[in-house]
């Protein structure tokens, strides 16, 4: 067998050729999601109590308990500040702004991107960017959300673009994942099951889940470990499963109160983001 024999073989079992063809990319439709006052309020609510897609597309005061977002960038984007990203990850503008923010995004350049992670440039998404959870957003939160960005303050903020360090930059292209059919709307037919919707958008396991080789690791999800290196002082997610090292004394209120104020009972929790969570 040949050098070059080899060389294939190893590439299309070791990383595959997307690196080098390109993401998995389709074609944008005309498709519009129309405007309601129902829309609004539910994309509000999406993207400040679930997604969490105003903090992280928003600057902080990372000198203020918690780091709050800066209610005059709201949606304007941000440059994350972790120290351990693989390069320069930036949350694009999202305001309306035509020039610097998301004012010029058809509605399926939007769509794309948060449920395939395809840009309306054409470029890869970092997954820090949830886009593998948000393949299962329903159309009408998808909708909701794009009725709130195109509704906010237009924002000109000038950001850097996205950089990421060699090899990282071509294996990110294997994550985007095409979407050709509607998503149907998911089953809500029990608490369990309600639950299981909400906390795949709100990225919870993705948070609260240990990561072997930079992937999750599935086997002990919710287990906790992960840390996050930034501005504030290192914090490592808690164990939220039932186990006796995680919350198994948390009952319904405990819980609530939690999701809802940062602290359990006279100590925080050192939630990253406080917004109510409506369960």
């Amino acid at each position: 067998m040949g050098l070059a024999s080899i060389v294939v073989i190893a590439i299309t079992y070791a990383v595959g050729w997307r690196p080098f063809l390109g993401p998995r990319s389709r074609s944008l439709t005309a498709r519009k999601f129309e405007a309601s006052p129902e829309r609004l309020a539910r994309g509000r609510y999406l993207a400040n109590g679930v997604t969490g897609s105003m903090h992280c597309h928003s600057e902080h005061d990372w000198k203020a308990l918690g780091g709050p977002s800066i209610e005059a960038k709201l949606g304007a984007g941000q440059v994350f500040p972790e120290s351990d990203l693989a390069g320069v990850v930036t949350a694009p503008n999202l305001t309306p702004d035509p020039e610097m923010g998301a004012g010029s995004w058809s509605d399926d350049q939007l769509a794309r991107a948060v449920c395939e992670g395809i840009g309306h440039d054409e470029s890869t998404w970092f997954p820090l960017m949830p886009y593998e959870q948000y393949r299962a957003m329903f159309d009408e939160d998808l909708a909701s959300s794009r009725r709130l960005y195109t509704t906010a303050t237009p924002i000109r903020s000038s950001l850097p673009k996205t950089e990421l360090i060699f090899p990282v930059k071509y294996l990110v292209r294997n994550a985007p994942q095409r979407l050709t059919a509607p998503e149907l709307p998911p089953d809500l037919s029990s608490p369990v099951k309600r639950g299981e919707y909400l906390a795949r958008m709100a990225g919870c396991a993705t948070c609260h889940t240990p990561q072997q080789r930079g992937q999750p690791n599935a086997a002990i999800g919710f287990a906790g470990g992960f840390p996050f290196n930034g501005p504030l002082p290192t914090v490592t997610s808690a164990n939220i499963t039932p186990d006796p090292s995680g919350i198994p004394y948390y009952h319904e209120n405990l819980f609530l109160e939690v999701m809802r104020t940062g602290k359990l009972r006279a100590r925080s929790a050192r939630l990253c983001r406080s917004s109510p969570i409506e369960i």
